[in-house]
């Protein structure tokens, strides 16, 4: 199953817009690949679409020569197959983040672990070794996945971060964060 762009892509993608211009991006978990497009018309030098889902590969690779946009596509399992030498100014990430369901396993594109932020936390320890200096992360997080524990783990790993926006929905607040390395 590829995700489907709702209220989180929604967000991120505002921010994509905004600040990815003249960038070297990487899009993590492209899912339909909305951000790498959206990443490439703002602007950026050059963008990376990555994604575990064979499936999502398929389907972003169809987005991208539809829109005749040269965008590098990598199935990885995070940085798996993401050259350790390879560094971006940005790197997006739409994490799946709801908590452990019974109902979900086995689906990559929903579930973020046991409480929801398990696989945030993860992709943050290895983005760091490919981020450039002044690069930062623009990640989405939700309130039903303890953020704020998300927030407290980054800072063990060296980021400082910002909260960019908070959307209010019925059952949960999203946030768009952008993460950098402190110096």
């Amino acid at each position: 199953m590829v995700y489907e762009p709702l209220e989180d892509s929604f967000l991120l993608q505002k921010w994509v817009s905004k600040l990815c211009k003249d960038k070297v991006v990487l899009d993590m978990g492209t899912g339909s690949g909305i951000q790498a497009i959206t990443a490439f018309q703002a602007g950026a030098k050059r963008v990376v679409a990555a994604d575990l889902d064979r499936e999502a590969i398929l389907e972003a690779g169809k987005n991208f020569k539809a829109k005749n946009m040269p965008i590098r596509l990598v199935e990885s399992d995070l940085f798996s197959n993401i050259d350790d030498n390879e560094k971006f100014d940005i790197i997006i990430f739409n994490p799946p983040y709801l908590p452990y369901d019974e109902n979900l396993v086995g689906d990559v594109d929903l579930s973020g672990g046991e409480i929801g932020n398990e696989l945030s936390i993860r992709f943050l320890s290895e983005a760091v070794k490919h981020l450039n200096p002044e690069g930062f992360i623009l990640l989405i997080l939700s309130s039903v996945s303890d953020p704020f524990g998300t927030f407290a783990e980054s800072k063990a790993l060296g980021y400082d971060y910002i909260i960019l926006e908070e959307v209010n929905l019925n059952m949960e607040s999203l946030y768009c964060a952008k993460f950098f390395l402190r110096e």
